[in-house]
């Protein structure tokens, strides 16, 4: 064995073409020129959380996106002092992209389900990448654009209701 194949840890053991392929793929990145993927997928890195582990923090700052690699996050959510657990996702799950973007907080609690293993990529390695390549940032943001129109669409149909009934609608007619 050489020694890059004894420093694999767990079942999916990834690199550098395996982070550009799975950064090729998050809608987020769609029509942004392959090379500055593969400048974002260099400088993505791999993070192992144990059991119980926060991922983010409801509140916290977000300072970085993730995938799931392989295990299983559950997204929670603290109101009037009560957490509650939403869902629960496992490998190919995506988050925290739009704090790459823009200062947010989390509104949610991601935590580890079982021992997880995720590509993340920090906001300052992100927001140094557009800074070279400043021409990808209005792609990125059509991208989310879509997705929350596309997000909301799939929310209104089958929300519309509660909607009329609080007279909340939705973030496309921001």
């Amino acid at each position: 064995m050489t020694s890059s194949t004894d420093q694999r840890q767990g079942p999916k053991a990834c690199g550098f073409n395996d982070y550009l392929d799975i950064l090729r793929e998050l809608p987020v990145f769609n029509g942004v020129p392959l090379d500055v993927v593969k400048v974002l997928a260099y400088l993505a890195g791999r993070e192992g959380f144990g059991a119980g582990d926060a991922l983010c923090e409801q509140g916290e700052p977000v300072d970085r996106c993730f995938y799931v690699l392989c295990g299983e996050v559950e997204v929670a959510r603290q109101a009037e002092g009560c957490e509650t657990t939403l869902i629960r996702r496992g490998e190919g799950y995506f988050f925290g992209g739009l704090g790459l973007l823009a200062s947010a907080k989390a509104l949610y609690t991601v935590r580890a389900a079982a021992d997880v293993e995720c590509l993340t990529l920090s906001k300052e390695k992100f927001l140094k990448t557009a800074e070279r390549f400043p021409e990808i940032l209005p792609k990125i943001l059509g991208n989310v654009v879509d997705h929350i129109f596309r997000w909301e669409a799939a929310f209104l149909a089958t929300h519309a209701g509660e909607c009329v009934k609080t007279g909340e609608m939705g973030l496309s007619l921001f």
